[in-house]
């Protein structure tokens, strides 16, 4: 059995759900007040593919405030596939996606990069002030994949990355790993990294 480490990206505002899918996929959990990423940090969960491969996801999670976006170029400047994350209920974080961080992840990221245009808060559709059509239209005008999620009720979650899985290796059965007794050692799931604004590197800050 062959394990390849695949590196992934979620980029968007603030606000929009970003380390909350996270959770939701690594740990299967939801918190209402989830704290603002002000860094960047990385967790890990494995998928199971055709021919017993093993895609072993390093999850990066970035800060959306606007202040860290040249910043945070170096963390998808080398990954295999980039998420782009937007709240179906703020019709800003959608433009924001059309207007910045496309452009930013296609200019600083490999040719070859999976994109995917996740629409967030599916739970609040009553809410919605972005048109779904609109967002596949906008998907495929990008060549991405277009997923609806809702990190709170996990709608949406798995499929996410098991589409990305899909589309790297060409499988059409993958299903997420089930760690013994529970996921990954905490030390090896999650890891902060602290951006300085001094000399614009990123410096491990310990484990959460």
């Amino acid at each position: 059995m062959s394990i390849e480490s695949f590196k992934v990206v979620l980029v968007g505002e603030s606000g929009v759900g970003k380390t909350s899918i996270i959770s939701q996929f690594v740990d299967q959990t939801f918190q209402d007040d989830q704290q603002s990423t002000t860094g960047g940090s990385f967790s890990t969960k494995s998928i199971l593919c055709d021919g017993g491969k093993t895609l072993k996801f390093e999850i990066w999670d970035t800060a959306g405030q606007e202040k860290y976006r040249s910043l945070t170029k170096m963390f998808y400047k080398d990954a295999n596939a980039a998420i782009m994350v937007y709240d179906v209920t703020r019709k800003d974080s959608f433009e924001e996606l059309k207007t910045y961080w496309s452009g930013q992840i296609k200019e600083s990221s490999p040719a070859n990069i999976i994109l995917v245009v996740a629409g967030n808060k599916s739970d609040l559709i009553e809410q919605e002030t972005v048109d779904e059509g609109e967002a596949r239209n906008f998907a495929k005008e990008i060549s991405a994949i277009f997923i609806s999620t809702s990190a709170k009720n996990s709608e949406g979650i798995n499929n996410l990355f098991e589409e990305i899985a899909k589309k790297y290796t060409g499988s059409t059965n993958v299903s997420i790993k089930q760690e013994e007794g529970e996921s990954e050692p905490a030390e090896e799931q999650k890891n902060t990294v602290k951006i300085d604004n001094n000399n614009k590197k990123p410096k491990k800050k310990g484990f959460c």
